[in-house]
């Protein structure tokens, strides 16, 4: 076996667990509006442990101990009623093979209504000043934990976890940044973990007095005057003191959540060091290492320097249900794997999935596993796709596995479309394991893949397909309503897209200006900056509107130490001989400029939904409406299992 110790058994207090593999928690939005466990959430836990092939421990996802908390779609357990179900949760998990936790957790005055926390300290998500919670209100508090442990005890759970990270009600406590009591609950390392070990104590007496917990704690935060790692050290220490059978590190707090769940964007080093600190003080602690491990071999490497004793991992599992099998067999190439977009964190953008349950942008099917269970087509037919993107190379992969017959065209020499931006750059390398995942399926289930070809509809006739899928993508949005003086042949200033700068086109000059805000504008933005180019980045809203948090803090950061000056809430007024002129503070702003870089969007390719090809004709993906590698995937994943 290539990972031995990955494969091994290990202890979380007394209690055996087969691998070493941990499934960590996250909000799967897996409850109904009640808070009671779905048919959705036991689907997505009994694929994940693959019938004993799957991680050797899973912690449920956070659970809330008192009413006051909610989440849409989380679960509940404030009172009794709530047992039934979970314990059903419970058994599916123990049934699968995999050892059964469960997290507990409070979200705190982070949560809109939430006007409670440790101390009365601004948060910066919105900016509003919390009342200090009494003690009596943190017993009552207490109380309620000691309940829902006591319920979740009776349901069948083998262990529970507590989430004292991210921000959460228990980590408002930990950090001295949030916590400025003067009282017994503040000030020193050891007061400020008081309130936690009062919360196990009252759990176990409730429950059994060696009743396993694992506890999510910050190692260390961002923010000047929070949690330095010194001191988390000694929390740590504390902790285990007083019983925590096992701790599950990270780094960030509720001012730099982008620690938190690292993206593509963070590099996990940073993490891994705190864990080799944390390790050398404190030796004979269980420790299990997560935040974006996702490598079968770093896992490995971990533990056998002794680093950590246990892998958490979460989004791998999101990606494919069968990663733990794939790893203990070897079978890496066949992974379908995270690429740390975070796109499973981002439900409240995405009104229009308000009814289902947490998404992936690799994996369609999470939370929706029966929808998109593949089935064997019933009639072979014959199905031309014309475009080569993801919502293409989804849907033809689909179709091929299903028996169908499919010819693939791709005007261009490789495929991925506009993904080949997306996933450009160092930082970028699990997005193209996507791209080369999706080919491995088109070549093993069959697909005719014609690159560097872009056939008429004569040609597509002559196929006699059964249906044809259009999935010819968007192009760059072109600059329209903007003036050019004198005119734009006599023009000094070069115009470039920003999905070709991220591919590597030549800029030409020194000063860049980069018109539009998200991610291809901001990510072209860090490019020119890093190679030398002096960057202005322009919006007409707000810069990083509707991105990522926790990918958006990481980014602005960059830009703010690359020195990309910053014009939110500005339009391009005209184009002259040398500069570009902004509407900005009521009057125009002129910026010298050798090159303008376009990232204002895409628009549809509609160049073939006219066309009648005298067959079932399906548009996928932006030239359907535009989106994002999510919805395309989905889209192309769909049509596919419906022809």
């Amino acid at each position: 076996m290539k990972y031995p110790l990955l494969f091994s058994s290990g202890f979380i207090g007394n209690l055996e667990v087969p691998n070493r593999f941990v499934q960590t928690p996250v909000q799967t939005r897996g409850g109904d509006a009640d808070g009671f466990v779905t048919e959705e959430l036991l689907d997505f836990h009994k694929a994940r442990c693959n019938n004993g092939k799957g991680p050797g421990l899973v912690i449920a996802q956070q659970t809330f101990a008192w009413p006051a908390v909610k989440l849409a779609r989380g679960l509940a357990l404030w009172d009794d009623i709530y047992i039934e179900k979970l314990a059903r949760l419970a058994n599916a998990i123990k049934a699968g093979g995999s050892r059964a936790f469960l997290q507990l957790g409070g979200s705190g005055s982070r949560l809109a209504g939430i006007n409670l926390a440790p101390s009365p300290v601004t948060g910066s998500w919105d900016m509003k000043r919390p009342a200090e919670i009494s003690k009596q209100q943190m017993l009552d508090n207490m109380e309620q934990y000691a309940q829902a442990g006591r319920r979740l005890y009776e349901a069948g759970f083998e262990g529970f976890s507590l989430h004292a990270g991210a921000g959460k009600y228990l980590a408002q406590f930990v950090s001295p940044w949030s916590n400025r009591r003067t009282d017994e609950f503040g000030g020193s390392a050891a007061n400020r973990v008081r309130y936690l070990i009062m919360v196990i104590n009252a759990i176990r007496e409730q429950t059994r007095a060696d009743f396993p917990v694992i506890l999510r704690l910050p190692m260390r935060e961002s923010i000047e005057g929070g949690l330095g790692l010194e001191e988390g050290i000694e929390q740590t220490a504390l902790l285990a003191e007083a019983g925590v059978n096992a701790f599950m590190l990270s780094i960030g707090g509720q001012e730099d959540l982008w620690e938190d769940c690292a993206s593509y964007a963070m590099p996990i080093e940073q993490a891994i060091r705190s864990l080799e600190a944390v390790r050398k003080a404190l030796p004979d602690i269980t420790i299990i290492a997560n935040n974006g491990l996702h490598a079968p071999a770093l896992a490995e490497q971990l533990l056998a320097r002794g680093v950590a004793d246990f892998i958490g991992i979460n989004r791998p599992l999101i990606a494919d249900q069968h990663y733990v099998e794939k790893v203990r067999e070897d079978r890496l190439d066949t992974i379908r794997f995270c690429i740390r977009c975070n796109n499973c964190q981002t439900w409240e953008r995405r009104p229009h999935l308000a009814g289902r349950g947490m998404c992936c942008t690799v994996n369609p099917a999470v939370m929706v596993e029966a929808a998109f269970a593949p089935k064997r087509a019933e009639v072979a037919k014959k199905v031309v796709v014309v475009g080569g993107g993801l919502a293409g190379m989804s849907a033809a992969a689909t179709l091929a596995e299903r028996g169908h017959r499919v010819i693939l065209h791709e005007k261009a020499g490789q495929l991925g479309g506009q993904w080949l931006a997306a996933s450009a750059g160092p930082e970028k390398a699990s997005y193209r394991t996507f791209t080369a995942w999706l080919l491995r399926r088109l070549k093993e289930a069959g697909v005719d893949i014609r690159l560097s070809h872009a056939p008429d509809r004569p040609e597509i006739m002559d196929a006699k397909p059964d249906a044809v899928i259009l999935a010819t993508g968007a192009t760059p949005r072109h600059l329209a309503g903007v003036d050019i003086v004198p005119d734009a042949a006599s023009s000094g200033v070069h115009i470039l897209y920003g999905l070709d700068v991220l591919k590597g086109a030549e800029v030409p000059g020194k000063k860049a200006v980069v018109l539009g805000g998200r991610y291809i504008g901001i990510e072209s933005a860090l490019l020119l900056a890093s190679e030398g180019h002096e960057v202005s980045l322009v919006d007409m809203g707000d810069i990083g509107q509707g991105m990522i948090p926790r990918i958006r803090g990481v980014l602005f950061r960059r830009l703010a130490k690359a020195g990309v000056r910053i014009f939110s809430h500005t339009s391009l007024f005209r184009i002259t001989q040398r500069c570009v002129e902004l509407a900005h503070g009521g009057g125009v702003f002129p910026l010298e400029c050798d090159a303008l870089i376009l990232a204002i969007g895409t628009v549809p390719v509609k160049t073939w939904q006219e066309c009648d090809f005298g067959v079932p004709t399906y548009a996928v993906g932006d030239c359907r409406k535009i989106g994002d590698a999510r919805e395309a995937i989905a889209e192309g994943t769909a049509i596919g299992l419906r022809i």
